[in-house]
């Protein structure tokens, strides 16, 4: 499949989800005393996802080494403004989780160091396909991926009789009235105009949006009115990301997942570590404990995102829902920011126009 890619500049709309690599090697307790005073400042994104990315990496990165982790929670919005206040003096985070769009707008300020395999081993472990998004002219990389969430289709199980498998299945007639889809001001909107346009132009994509205007039931603008809309059985069918389907239906709701076979979007969440970091050294350590293998399965098996590290050894129960591995990674659409950068005020009105 062909890869288009099509951009975004949602610092707000930060999406749980999970994206970055892991890998290997933890550091021996002998280094405890020796760095009971040293410590490294981590902006990670509230709620469940500090949670599991503590549990995962952070907890025993402090019991391993004896370096205190210091956790900012927090979003991208936030985070960026104050990376570019500082510009590159009095940095106040050592590495943050990032989105796409807000790495791209750090690394043409020239706020983000490069990393490799040499500082960070278990660089070499992440699927190429993914790694080479960050990739800099020199073979470096300006960040890494972690948490591998892709938007799909979200369905109520009990309320279809036919699950849906491509973007196309959302004109269908069983789902009229009952389709919700998000505006392009949030990113699973954003995301899905994305995917809309792996088959269609622009034109077409606004063409089939008038269209699909009388099955369109609510443009949800956050993940908990999703959920709500879902739990009311309102919206039957919507565009939404995997790890937070399968999430739901952890806690009881009859939803299934599908990953459109035109093409899920990828919506990682990645890892930076800052120029001029304070702690540049246990940033690096850090940033290698995140990637490790097991620090990715313990991540992937609490949050239902896949993983960027080649190495995770996933559990057959999380196999039979998510889809990893290269096969799936390298036929996923990213967003084009560039593209975003320039057209995104004109979408946004046109995409009103055919939804009213």
């Amino acid at each position: 499949m062909k890869k288009k890619r099509i951009t975004a500049i949602l610092a707000a709309a930060t999406l749980v989800l999970g994206l970055t690599a892991c890998g290997s090697g933890n550091k021996s307790a002998d280094n405890t005393s020796a760095k009971k005073d040293e410590e490294v400042t981590i902006g990670v994104y509230s709620g469940d996802w500090k949670t599991q990315i503590d549990e995962a990496a952070l907890q025993d990165f402090e019991k391993e080494t004896g370096i205190k982790v210091n956790i900012v929670e927090g979003a991208d919005a936030e985070w960026v403004s104050k990376v570019e206040a500082a510009d590159g003096k009095n940095v106040p985070y050592d590495i943050l989780v990032l989105m796409p769009n807000s790495i791209r707008e750090l690394n043409e300020k020239g706020l983000l160091e490069n990393l490799d395999s040499d500082k960070v081993s278990n660089i070499a472990d992440l699927y190429p396909s993914l790694l080479k998004e960050f990739e800099n002219e020199d073979g470096t990389y300006h960040a890494v991926p972690f948490a591998i969430g892709q938007l799909g289709l979200m369905y109520r199980a009990d309320l279809v009789d036919t699950a849906p498998t491509s973007w196309s299945d959302l004109w269908n007639e069983e789902y009229k009235g009952h389709v919700a889809i998000s505006p392009l001001t949030y990113t699973a909107g954003l995301q899905f105009f994305s995917g809309l346009l792996q088959t269609r132009s622009e034109d077409e994509v606004f063409a089939d949006l008038a269209k699909l205007k009388d099955s369109v039931s609510s443009l949800p603008d956050s993940a908990g009115a999703v959920q709500t809309l879902i739990e009311r059985g309102d919206a039957w069918v919507i565009p939404y990301w995997d790890g937070r389907a399968y999430s739901l239906k952890e806690q009881g709701l009859d939803v299934g997942f599908a990953y459109p076979t035109d093409g899920a979007v990828c919506a990682a969440s990645n890892w930076v570590v800052l120029k001029n970091a304070p702690h540049l050294d246990n940033a690096y350590e850090l940033l290698n404990k995140i990637l490790s293998p097991e620090s990715c399965k313990s991540f992937s098996e609490a949050s239902y995102y896949g993983t960027a590290n080649q190495k995770t050894e996933y559990s057959d129960d999380f196999l039979s829902k998510v889809q990893v591995g290269e096969e799936f990674y390298e036929s996923l659409v990213w967003v084009d920011y560039d593209q975003v950068d320039q057209k995104l005020n004109d979408w946004v009105q046109k995409w009103q126009e055919a939804l009213n």
